[in-house]
C-alpha cells in the first residue's frame, strides 16, 4: 500500500477551479494527503524547462505508531477539528482506540528489515473536498455535529494527524507535534479570543510573545517537522550501509541534467529497500515530484497493470485516478506534461520487467534532471528495462554483522560461548540483514544445533519470497541444489539436471540473476540460509516424509526402506551410509517409479557398513538419471533394469563382476565410475553409449582386457585405467578424437606405448614396463603433460620430443635406466617443469638452453650427475639439488648466483 503523506496545499481559488475541471470524490488522505511546504531553490538551468513547482513527496512507511495514549490522540484532534472522539471508531467496532493505537499490534510483525506496507483492511479512509469531507468506514457527516465547521487549516492538520498514525515517532516527537497542533488550534480560533489571551496560550518554545505567526507559517513548520521525523535515518536498518548509499548517490549524479536510471540489485533481505529509502530521504527535497512505489510486484499482482499505471500517472500529473484512462491519453499530450517535471521515482521490489512496462516506456518523457531508481532481485529486469547503471548491494562484513546481531541482545551465556555462537550465526547469515534480524531474537544454542545438522530453518520473508518469480524448472533446480548439490562442480551438476530435462545452464544463469545462486571457482553455491529455506520448502510438501519429493535425512530414509513405505512422490534420495548397516528387500524401489536421483554414499570410510541386499535386488526405476551406490553388495545390476535414461553410473568399491548381460540402450549415459571394484573382470560393450565422456576403472585389478568397442566412444574425454595391474594391452585409441586425459599409471604389465589420439593433452604412464617412447610421439601436438615416473625399464627418449610445442610438464623421475637426455634440435617454448630426479643422467646437452620457458629443474638423488653446460646458467630457473655427489659437482658452486633459486642438501 502506497500513500502520500505530504502534498502542497492549494489556494481556494485554484482548488475551486480544479473542482470545475475534475468531478467526483477525491482520494483518501491516507493515500494522498495535502500540505504546503516551502519551495526549494530552482536549478538555474531548469528555469526555462520546468515550471515553478512545489515539492511533492510520496512516502511509504511502516505501520509504526505515535507513542501517545489513545485519549491524548483523540483529544488533540477533537480540539483541532471539533469532531468528537467517536469519529475514530471503525464501523462495527466498539473499541475505543485511535487508528494509530489500533495499529500498535502490528509492531511485532515488522521484524524483518525494510518497511512493510499496512494492510488495506487496517487503514481508515477519509475523502476530503475543499471545504467539506465525505467518509468511508467512519461515521457519516450527519452523525458529526462539527462536520460543517472544518476550516482549511483543520482539514490539513487532520490530514497530517491521520498520516502521523502510520509514522515512526519517538515520544518527544509526538509531544512536540501535539504542542504545535494545540498551538495551531488556538491560532485558528484567534478571532474568538483577545490578543492578550492568545499570547498567554502561545508556547515560548515556538513563538515569541511579541510576534504572532500566520496560520500558513505554522502549517509549514509542522509539515517540516513531520518530514524530518518521517525521513529520519533508521540507524538499525542502515548499519554498514552508509558507504553503499554514497556509492549509489555518486552514480545518480544529482547535478546532471540528463534523465538517469539506477538499478539496485541483491538477494532477498540484503537491504535494497532500506538503501532506496535512505537515498529518498537524502535527495527527495531536490525534486518537484517524488514517488516511492513499494512492493510494486505485489501491487501489480493485486491491482493489475492498468490500475497501477493509472494511479502512477495520476500522482505524476496531479489529477484524480478516476480521470486517468491511459488508452484515452494521447502520447504527445502525456509527453508534453511529463517533460515539464523534474521527478524522483523509486520502483521497489520489481521481480518481472513486465511489471514496469507500464512506466518504463514513459520514464524517458520526464524532464531534465529526473532520476529513476529500481530495486530488484532479478538482474535481468535491469537489462530488459535498459537501466543505465546496476549496483549490487553487498552483504555486511563480519564486524557490522556482529554489531547488528548483538544490538539489543541480552545473553546469560558465558562470553566465550556467546562469541563463538555469534560468529557461527554470522557465517550462516552471510551478512544478510534480514537473516541477522531474525536470528538475534531467537534462542541461539538451538539455532546452532539446527545449522550444524543442516536442518531447515524457517526465516520469515526469506522463505516466502525464495521461489517468487521462479518458473517450474528454476524451482526444481533451486530445490535440487539446496537439498543435494551445494558447493559441487557446476558442470557435473548441470549434466545431471540436463538429463532430468531442466536446461541447467540456462537455469543457473537465471537463478544467479535472481540472486538465488552464486558461481565461484566453477562451483554452484548458495547461501546457507537459502539452503535451509529450500529444504524447508521440501519438508512442507507433506507431514509424511514418504510423500516429499526429496529425501536426505537418515532416519526418514531408513524408515522408508526398512518398512517399505516408498511412494511415487519420491524423486531423489541421498543417504550417507557411514554409520548405518541394515537390510533392504528385493523390491525396495518398486513403488518409487519416479525416482530420478539415487545416491548411497559414505562420507567416512568405515568397513562393514551400508545397505545390504541379502535376497538380491529385483527392480530399479527406469527413470533413474543418477545411480550412485558405493559398496554395492551384488555381483550385477537387476536383469530388468532399463538404463535408457541413466546419465551417471557410479559403483565405486562394489562387488560387481559385470554390470549386466546382453546389450542395453545407453543413449544418455555420460559417466561410468567403477573404481576399485576389484572383482570386475569385464566391462560391457560400450558401442551403445555414444555420449560417454568419462570411464573410470581405476583399481580394477581383476580387469584383464578392455573391449575394442571403446574405439566407438567419439565423445570420450577422460579414460582412467590406473592400477589395473592385470591389464596387458589397450585397444587403439587413434579414433578417440575427444580424448584429453589418458591415465595408465600402475598398469605394470603394459609393455608398449599405445596408439593415442593426437588431441590428447595429458598422458600418465608411470610404473609400466615400457622400454622406449616411439618417435611418433611428436604427433601428440596438443600434449601438455607427459608423466613417465618410475618407468624403470625406460632407457631413451626420442629427439622428436622437442616437437611437442605445448608440452609444459615432463616428469622422468624414477626412470633409473635413463642415462641420457636427448639433444634438442629446436626451442621448447612451453616447457616449465622438468624432473630428472633418480635418473642415471650424467650430464645435460648444451641444447638445454633451448628450454627458454623453464621455471624448475629437479636433480634430486642424481648421484651420477657430474656436469652441466656453461650456457645453462643463462637460464634463470629454479634448480633443486638434493642427495647428489658434492665432490663430483663442486666446480659448479660459484655459478649458482645466476639462478633464481637453488636448493642443495
Amino acid at each position: 500500500m502506497q500513500f502520500f503523506l505530504f502534498k502542497s496545499m492549494m489556494s481556494k481559488q485554484k482548488s475551486q477551479k480544479r473542482q470545475l475541471e475534475i468531478r467526483g470524490s477525491r482520494p483518501s488522505p491516507l493515500i494522498v494527503s495535502s500540505h504546503k511546504i516551502k519551495k526549494p531553490p530552482q536549478h538555474p538551468a531548469n528555469r526555462d524547462l520546468v515550471s515553478p513547482y512545489v515539492p511533492r513527496v510520496t512516502v511509504v512507511v511502516s505501520p509504526k505508531v505515535v507513542h501517545a495514549t489513545a485519549s491524548e490522540f483523540k483529544n488533540v484532534v477533537q480540539r483541532l477539528t471539533g469532531i468528537s472522539s467517536s469519529f475514530f471508531l471503525e464501523s462495527g467496532d466498539g473499541g475505543d482506540v485511535s487508528p494509530a493505537v489500533r495499529l500498535s499490534s502490528m509492531e511485532k510483525a515488522a521484524e524483518s528489515p525494510g518497511i512493510l506496507s499496512p494492510s488495506p483492511a487496517m487503514l481508515p479512509t477519509a475523502i476530503f473536498h475543499q471545504g467539506g469531507m465525505s467518509t468511508s468506514g467512519f461515521m457519516s457527516p450527519s452523525q458529526s455535529p462539527s462536520y460543517a465547521k472544518l476550516t482549511s487549516t483543520q482539514e490539513a492538520l487532520f490530514d497530517t494527524e491521520l498520516s502521523i498514525g502510520f509514522s515512526r515517532f519517538e515520544q518527544r516527537d509526538a509531544a512536540s507535534l501535539a504542542t504545535k497542533i494545540e498551538h495551531m488550534s488556538e491560532a485558528s480560533d484567534s478571532e474568538k479570543v483577545s490578543n492578550e489571551e492568545t499570547r498567554v496560550r502561545q508556547k515560548d518554545e515556538y513563538e515569541p510573545e511579541h510576534k504572532r505567526r500566520s496560520e500558513s507559517e505554522l502549517i509549514d513548520e509542522i509539515v517540516r517537522d513531520v518530514l524530518m521525523v518521517l525521513c529520519s535515518k533508521d540507524e538499525v536498518n542502515m548499519i554498514g550501509m552508509d558507504m553503499q548509499v554514497e556509492e549509489i548517490l555518486s552514480l545518480l549524479c544529482i547535478e546532471s541534467l540528463d534523465v538517469r536510471s539506477i538499478g539496485i540489485w541483491g538477494t532477498v533481505g540484503i537491504g535494497k529497500t532500506a538503501i532506496a529509502e535512505e537515498i529518498f530521504r537524502k535527495i527527495s527535497v531536490q525534486y518537484e515530484t517524488c514517488i516511492f512505489l513499494k512492493d510494486l510486484h505485489e501491487e501489480v499482482k493485486v491491482k493489475g497493470h492498468d490500475a497501477v499505471r493509472e494511479e502512477f500517472l495520476s500522482r505524476v500529473l496531479e489529477v484524480e485516478p478516476h480521470v486517468i484512462r491511459f488508452s484515452d491519453i494521447k502520447t504527445s499530450f502525456l509527453r508534453s506534461r511529463l517533460q515539464r517535471k523534474r521527478v524522483l521515482v523509486i520502483l521497489d521490489d520489481v521481480n518481472d520487467y513486465r511489471d514496469v512496462e507500464t512506466f518504463l516506456g514513459k520514464l524517458t518523457y520526464f524532464g531534465p534532471g529526473s532520476r529513476i531508481i529500481i530495486t530488484s532481485r532479478n538482474r535481468r529486469v535491469f537489462v530488459l528495462c535498459k537501466i543505465d547503471h546496476v549496483y549490487e548491494v553487498k552483504p555486511l562484513n563480519t564486524s557490522n554483522s556482529l554489531l547488528l546481531l548483538n544490538r539489543g541482545t541480552h545473553s546469560v551465556l558465558l562470553p566465550e560461548v556467546y562469541s563463538a555462537l555469534s560468529l557461527e550465526l554470522v557465517r550462516f547469515s552471510n551478512g544478510n540483514p534480514q537473516v541477522l534480524n531474525f536470528l538475534r531474537n531467537r534462542e541461539w544454542q538451538r539455532l546452532s544445533q539446527q545449522i550444524q545438522k543442516t536442518s531447515p530453518i524457517y526465516i520469515p520473508g526469506i522463505y516466502e519470497r525464495s521461489c517468487c518469480g521462479l518458473d517450474d524448472y528454476e524451482r526444481s533446480i533451486f530445490l535440487d541444489i539446496a537439498c543435494f548439490f551445494r558447493r559441487m562442480d557446476k558442470d557435473n551438476v548441470a549434466m545431471l539436471l540436463d538429463g532430468c530435462g531442466f536446461s541447467a545452464h540456462v537455469g543457473f544463469g537465471n537463478l544467479v540473476d535472481k540472486s538465488v545462486l552464486s558461481m565461484s571457482h566453477n562451483l554452484v553455491d548458495m547461501h546457507s540460509f537459502f539452503q535451509a529455506t529450500g529444504r524447508e520448502i521440501v519438508r512442507q510438501e507433506s507431514q509424511w516424509p514418504e510423500y516429499c519429493s526429496r529425501l536426505w535425512n537418515q532416519e526418514d530414509i531408513v524408515d522408508i526402506i526398512i518398512h517399505d513405505k516408498g511412494t511415487s512422490a519420491i524423486e531423489a534420495i541421498f543417504l550417507d551410509m557411514s554409520k548405518l548397516k541394515f537390510d533392504a528387500n528385493p523390491n525396495v524401489f518398486e513403488k518409487m517409479c519416479n525416482l530420478r536421483l539415487l545416491k548411497f554414499y559414505c562420507s567416512e570410510v568405515i568397513e562393514n557398513r551400508g545397505v545390504l541386499l541379502p535376497q538380491g535386488l529385483e527392480y530399479l526405476p527406469s527413470r533413474l538419471r543418477l545411480l550412485h551406490w558405493e559398496y554395492y553388495p551384488l555381483s550385477t545390476l537387476p536383469r530388468s533394469f532399463d538404463p535408457r535414461n541413466l546419465v551417471e553410473l557410479n559403483l565405486p568399491s562394489s562387488c560387481a563382476k559385470k554390470l549386466w548381460k546382453g546389450k542395453k540402450c545407453l543413449e544418455k549415459l555420460k559417466k561410468i565410475r567403477l573404481s576399485y571394484s576389484d572383482q570386475l573382470t569385464k566391462i560391457p560393450r560400450l558401442s551403445s553409449a555414444p555420449n560417454l565422456e568419462l570411464l573410470d576403472l581405476e583399481g580394477c585389478n581383476s580387469l584383464v582386457c578392455i573391449s575394442e568397442s571403446i574405439s566407438d566412444l567419439k565423445k570420450l574425454v577422460f579414460l582412467n585405467l590406473k592400477d589395473c595391474s592385470k591389464l596387458e594391452s589397450v585397444p587403439c585409441m587413434l579414433d578417440l578424437k575427444s580424448l584429453e586425459v589418458l591415465n595408465l599409471t600402475g598398469c605394470s604389465k603394459l609393455e608398449n606405448f599405445p596408439e593415442i589420439s593426437p588431441n590428447v593433452k595429458e598422458v600418465c604412464m608411470g610404473g609400466t614396463m615400457i622400454q622406449e617412447i616411439p618417435s611418433s610421439i611428436k604427433n601428440l601436438a596438443l600434449l601438455e603433460k607427459l608423466d613417465l615416473e618410475n618407468n624403470r625399464h625406460l632407457k631413451t627418449l626420442p629427439t622428436s620430443i622437442c616437437k611437442l610445442k605445448h608440452l609444459e610438464t615432463l616428469n622422468l623421475s624414477g626412470c633409473t635406466s635413463l642415462d641420457r637426455f636427448p639433444d634438442l634440435s629446436r626451442r621448447m617454448k612451453c616447457l616449465r617443469f622438468l624432473d630428472l630426479s633418480r635418473t642415471s643422467i650424467r650430464e645435460l646437452p648444451s641444447s638445454v638452453s633451448y628450454l627458454t620457458a623453464l621455471e624448475e629443474l629437479r636433480f634430486v638423488d642424481c648421484r651420477n650427475l657430474v656436469r652441466l653446460p656453461d650456457n645453462a646458467w643463462s637460464l634463470r630457473f629454479k634448480v633443486e639439488f638434493r642427495q647428489i655427489d658434492t665432490e663430483k659437482f663442486s666446480r659448479l658452486w660459484n655459478k649458482f648466483g645466476w639462478l633464481k633459486k637453488v636448493q642443495i642438501s
